[in-house]
């Protein structure tokens, strides 16, 4: 065997001994917390029925929908002074004294009192009478009502079953299991010993619903009877393992035989051969016949044909199945999927690399990778990006794992791979703890594909109708093609997408037009910049230039007057002259134009003569 074969085989075991939590002190009956029924309490229920066979179905147990009936109403003489019981299991009926004062108040009303003594006394009389004789009559009903209001609570117990097997999202799924073969005994475990009292064999059984009679029909589901051995493996009882071993293929040699409770010869030879290898005073006894009940546990194992009706908390039991026949596949030989194989082969140092898929109708710029063309998407439903690389990484990897929080849009998302999937023609198996998660999905699901799709639910019969009905539906609609006429509108449709994806390319080659002009660089006064930075800058900077009237563009003709090198003097000059540069434009006269120095001097003189007469004039004015 391979190396990664053989750790994927002690994978397997690994995950099986991980699962094994069993507690064979738990197999008791009387433990049992959910619903139970032995043949005690469904014997000559009214309109219960048992081991109903018609063409092609059996029927274990079936439950009519009853209606509880009240009893005869009180005479209207006596209507009020009686208080009756509508429950069978109740209180006889009994005088309201309380009623009966308040009568005879208004009756002897403003009378005297020897009458008010009389009327009182002939009316209790008369009451007694008439609470003894509706006595009789509720009796009579009561006696008549109490097996009808155990088959109403079977009903309801089983209704209410039915709907949390159906809803599976409570902490502790349950199982509903027809036990064949209820045995006795003393086992001990850790120490100590305790009661053993469990069937040797299982049945999974379905309740459905009639939908005409709405009676409760119980049924065996399509899966091999289970054979309890779990607590007496666990206690290690000599034996155990080969027994059980022996008892799985007596049942896998006569599967055209089913195990059923209504006929012995059907499970009394495996009962028998348990009780006679697990203990050699061990006895297998028939009880139903005499009505005996299941004997206490003893010493010694007793197994007997008795059976029980009882729903249990969810075991492991189908996935130690479901591992020993994937370790016998990996013993075969078999091709180990791409995604279990990644689980057991050795990571490599190297990144992985995928080769990614083009969508044709997600974006058609650019050329193919490599050459290869684009693969078409069939999503009927909106999506997303995500959803498009969900859907890229599933063509090229064993498994993607999705994590998202409730309203995210993942059953929609699983419905478009779905339908993607079924387009490429592939199957595809969707799994999940509940069944109203798979109705949603269903719902999603396009209805021209829906016929492709088969729930697999709790009901086998509703599971087998679906099939039927995808059947026949896929029948009705291959009958009524035109082979002929399909594969011109086939070519039709095909062409007309074609023209939507020439079109959706030249759209694309456009948008690229559009989006090169704007993304690309754009020079001004030698600066690249984008055209974003440009628009910023004509934003900023609306105030300080509102002033220009001139339409300024970027055209040669509204260029700067001077070149580069030009303007670079220029900025040189301005910034040698600094502070100067207001006299820029101021122009310098000529030395000859300069008056002599002796027209200066007088000049000076004067000037100087007018500042001493301007400070003798104004100070003494300020004095005063």
């Amino acid at each position: 065997m391979s190396e990664p074969r053989s750790l994927l085989h002690r994978l397997l075991d690994y995950i099986g001994e991980q699962a094994k939590d069993i507690d064979p002190r738990g197999f008791r009956l009387s433990a049992v917390k959910g619903f139970i029924r032995r043949p005690a309490d469904i014997a000559g229920l009214p309109g219960v029925e048992t081991d109903l066979k018609v063409a092609g179905d059996h029927i274990w147990l079936r439950i009519p929908r009853l209606v509880a009936s009240k009893p005869r109403a009180v005479s209207e003489n006596f209507k009020g002074l009686i208080r009756v019981s509508d429950d069978p299991n109740g209180p006889v009926p009994v005088a309201d004294e309380a009623a009966f004062l308040h009568r005879l108040h208004k009756a002897t009303e403003g009378k005297p009192e020897e009458e008010r003594k009389d009327l009182e006394s002939r009316g209790r009389a008369a009451l007694a009478k008439a609470v003894e004789a509706y006595t009789v009559l509720w009796q009579s009903w009561a006696e008549g009502e109490r097996p009808r209001r155990k088959t109403i609570t079977l009903y309801g117990d089983l209704f209410a079953l039915k709907q949390q097997l159906e809803a599976e999202e409570t902490v502790k799924p349950q199982d509903f299991v027809w036990g064949v073969g209820v045995a006795g005994w003393k086992l001990n475990f850790e120490g100590s010993s305790f009661d053993f009292e469990y069937p040797f064999l299982t049945q999974a059984v379905e309740i459905s619903l009639d939908e005409k009679s709405m009676a409760i029909e119980i049924r065996p589901r399509a899966t091999d009877t289970r054979v309890e051995f779990d607590a007496i493996v666990g206690c290690a009882v000599p034996g155990a393992a080969d027994v059980e071993r022996a008892v799985r293929e007596h049942l896998a040699k006569n599967k055209e035989h089913p195990v059923t409770p209504f006929d012995s010869s059907s499970f009394s030879d495996v009962l028998k051969l348990a009780a006679g290898n697990l203990d050699s005073k061990g006895s297998y006894r028939e009880i139903l016949t005499t009505g005996e009940p299941v004997p206490v546990s003893g010493d010694h194992i007793i197994v007997t044909d008795a059976w029980v009706l009882f729903s249990r908390p969810r075991s492991n039991n189908y996935l130690f199945e479901d591992l020993k026949r994937l370790q016998a596949k990996l013993a075969a030989g078999c091709e180990i999927p791409a995604g279990p194989l990644a689980l057991v082969t050795p990571p490599s140092d190297q990144p992985v690399e995928y080769e990614s898929v083009r969508f044709r109708g997600l974006s058609s710029r650019g050329t193919p990778d490599g050459g290869r063309p684009p693969e078409e998407l069939y999503f009927p439903l909106p999506y997303n990006d995500e959803q498009v690389t969900i859907v890229q990484r599933l063509e090229r990897a064993p498994g993607v794992c999705v994590q998202g929080p409730p309203g995210t849009g993942k059953t929609h998302t699983i419905a478009n791979i779905i339908c993607h999937y079924l387009a490429t023609g592939r199957r595809v198996l969707v799994t999940s703890r509940g069944e109203p998660a798979l109705e949603v999905l269903q719902d999603k699901i396009p209805e021209d594909v829906r016929a492709l799709t088969v729930a697999l639910l709790t009901s086998d019969r509703e599971s087998v109708r679906q099939f039927q009905a995808s059947i026949e539906s896929i029948q009705h609609q291959v009958s009524q093609l035109n082979a002929e006429m399909t594969r011109q509108q086939v070519q039709t449709l095909m062409s007309a997408i074609d023209r939507a994806h020439t079109e959706l390319g030249k759209l694309d080659a456009r948008v690229d037009e559009i989006a090169l002009a704007q993304l690309s660089d754009v020079t001004v006064d030698g600066v690249a910049m984008r055209a974003q930075k440009l628009a910023e800058l004509v934003v900023a900077g609306r105030e300080q230039y509102a002033w220009f009237e001139d339409k300024v563009t970027l055209w040669p003709a509204n260029a700067p007057p001077l070149s580069e090198e030009e303007a670079g003097q220029l900025r040189e000059a301005r910034r040698k002259l600094g502070a100067d540069l207001v006299y820029a434009s101021t122009r310098i006269p000529s030395a000859d134009a300069l008056p002599q120095a002796q027209a200066v001097a007088a000049l000076h003189q004067v000037l100087s003569k007018m500042k001493e007469i301007e400070t003798q004039v104004i100070i003494p004015a300020w004095n005063g």
